[in-house]
């Protein structure tokens, strides 16, 4: 499991660290979320 953690650390750390896709604040209070109906449909 030692070995799992740090070479999924060394990737995420290649890898630029994980997304913020999904996880910015501000699109959420733009009305941004995924359970909210997208306006594009109307």
């Amino acid at each position: 499991m030692t070995y799992n953690l740090m070479h999924t650390a060394t990737m995420l750390r290649q890898a630029g660290g994980l997304p913020a896709y999904g996880n910015q604040r501000s699109l959420w209070d733009a009305g941004c979320a995924p359970d909210q109906p997208s306006p594009e449909h109307r």
